[in-house]
């Protein structure tokens, strides 16, 4: 909105400190320093007797606090004045008695704002009672916007206005601004030049940088929504590849991919961010992972917890804050953490770097659910109990996700993806294979690589290898090439002798 500046009379008289009465003092100006036709800051004589003192002897704190009393002497609409010449889109100056006390009456007020503010003005005041906020609109006007609670009186043109609380209206020269008792003239620019002082009345805070970065993050998120709108089948391993994980694939469908693809449905929840995902080796986590990352149209980002470590200190957690930060620019995206029990086993206090790395990954964890990030983590581990307390709470790491062996269904499943695009024998006999694999307790990574085997079998039983080293190999050779029973039935009796050895029982089990 539009609101005139507003001049009239100062809400106070200048408040001047009287000079003592010794020699050195200086005959007190008989003319109002802002009307005087010297109308530059040494027509002011505000503390001269300071100035001409022959030797004046103040420590740091007592000279920093004298000159913020002398500055203050100056009318509240001057300083503000001279703000206002420098003031840019995206400022925002707040005037009141205290800094802390200004900036909640801000935050209190911002739900109408429409600016992002990368640099903060605070000129203190300590003979007025409530709180002002200007800023500059993009049309280059002035405004001022209410931080108060109830309704803030301004004149312009001989008419009187009120503003609601958060609501703003752009000022011109001469327009008065009235809360309670307080009573501001405002102008456009001040009688004298106080360009070199307003270091001394004023804080400056400057948010460029930051602000700039997270509206580079805001605005990638914002296009990148647009691309999943439109993006077309995901490609790589999906859900659909990867079998006897239906409760586990359920819950990472309920708790991202949903949320991700829906986001209209999800406004305002807070919605989980961290997630382990737990169970024996070679049942699929990582995988999982990836399958989901490539449904939601998501960057991924892989590690394993034992990469993230380094002999030198500290480099560990920059390498977790790179880490995050890499998501953060690339968002919404998933981050994986392999084997993240290497780095936040429980804290004992007796490894000092290696509780830092645990505190360091608390910390990003936090901020991405203060700062409301689209970005996911997920954990995995298959030593769960071996994780630190603090990782596994709310807010961190919050839902966890038993990623287990197969059932009976589970590994006909997985044989069945795994053998989809093979050729088979007419006369294989699957369910006698499943349970042969389900009574060894295999894993889906055990029934990839029992497939594997099988394939092998069958060049050695079709002579395809020593065609291959004579090279003699033909296409034509593989159109026969289908796996049989007896394949199979030696890639796992092979299986067997590698991985079940009489002494060691099965990944993951512990029967």
């Amino acid at each position: 909105m539009r609101v005139p500046v507003i001049q009239a009379n100062y809400f106070t008289n200048t408040g001047r400190v009287q000079p003592k009465n010794n020699q050195n003092n200086v005959v007190k100006m008989q003319q109002d320093p802002l009307t005087s036709p010297k109308s530059e800051l040494s027509s002011y004589s505000y503390g001269m007797d300071l100035v001409h003192r022959t030797s004046p002897s103040f420590k740091g704190s007592e000279i920093s606090k004298t000159a913020l009393a002398l500055a203050q002497q100056f009318p509240v609409e001057e300083r503000l004045a001279s703000f206002f010449q420098i003031l840019k889109h995206g400022d925002i100056i707040l005037v009141g008695k205290n800094f802390n006390e200004a900036q909640k009456a801000l935050k209190n007020h911002l739900s109408k704002f429409g600016q992002v503010i990368k640099k903060e003005y605070f000129i203190k005041d300590d003979k007025l009672k409530n709180y002002y906020a200007f800023t500059k609109n993009a049309l280059g006007d002035i405004e001022i916007l209410n931080v108060n609670d109830k309704k803030l009186f301004y004149t312009t043109g001989g008419k009187r206005y009120y503003l609601d609380p958060g609501d703003s209206f752009y000022i011109t020269n001469n327009d008065t601004v009235e809360y309670g008792t307080d009573v501001l003239h405002l102008k456009e620019k001040p009688k004298a030049d106080l360009s070199f002082h307003r270091h001394i009345f004023a804080k400056t805070f400057d948010m460029s940088k930051s602000v700039q970065n997270d509206l580079a993050n805001l605005n990638k998120k914002t296009v990148t929504s647009l691309i999943l709108e439109s993006k077309g089948a995901p490609k790589g391993v999906k859900f659909t590849d990867i079998g006897g994980q239906a409760k586990a694939i359920k819950e990472l469908k309920k708790s991202i991919l949903f949320p991700v693809s829906n986001p209209d449905a999800y406004t305002n929840d807070d919605i989980t961010r961290g997630f382990i995902l737990y169970g024996p080796a070679g049942t699929g986590k990582t995988e999982l992972c990836r399958a989901l990352a490539n449904e939601a149209g998501m960057n991924s980002n892989y590690i394993s917890g034992t990469s993230v470590q380094s002999k030198w200190v500290g480099e560990s957690e920059a390498n977790v804050r790179a880490w995050f930060d890499e998501l953060k620019l690339n968002q919404p995206s998933i981050g994986i953490i392999d084997e993240i029990d290497a780095i936040t086993a429980n804290r004992t206090g007796q490894d000092v770097y290696g509780d830092k790395l645990v505190d360091q990954i608390l910390t990003c964890m936090t901020d991405i659910y203060n700062e409301g990030d689209d970005v996911f983590i997920l954990g995995l581990t298959n030593k769960y109990d071996k994780l630190d307390p603090a990782i596994k709470r709310a807010e961190r790491f919050s839902k966890h996700i038993l990623v287990g062996e197969p059932d009976r269904d589970g590994v006909a499943e997985i044989f069945k993806i795994h053998t989809r695009n093979r050729k088979l024998d007419p006369n294989l006999n699957i369910d006698e294979l499943v349970d042969t694999m389900y009574k060894d307790k295999v894993v889906g990574s055990d029934i990839k690589f029992i497939t594997k085997l099988a394939k092998e079998n069958m060049f050695e039983r079709l002579g395809i290898y020593e065609k291959m080293e004579n090279k003699t190999f033909q296409p034509s050779d593989m159109d026969n090439a289908y796996l049989t029973q007896e394949d199979f039935q030696n890639a796992i009796k092979e299986f067997r002798e590698q991985h079940r050895g009489s002494s060691r029982n099965p990944i993951g089990f512990n029967k």
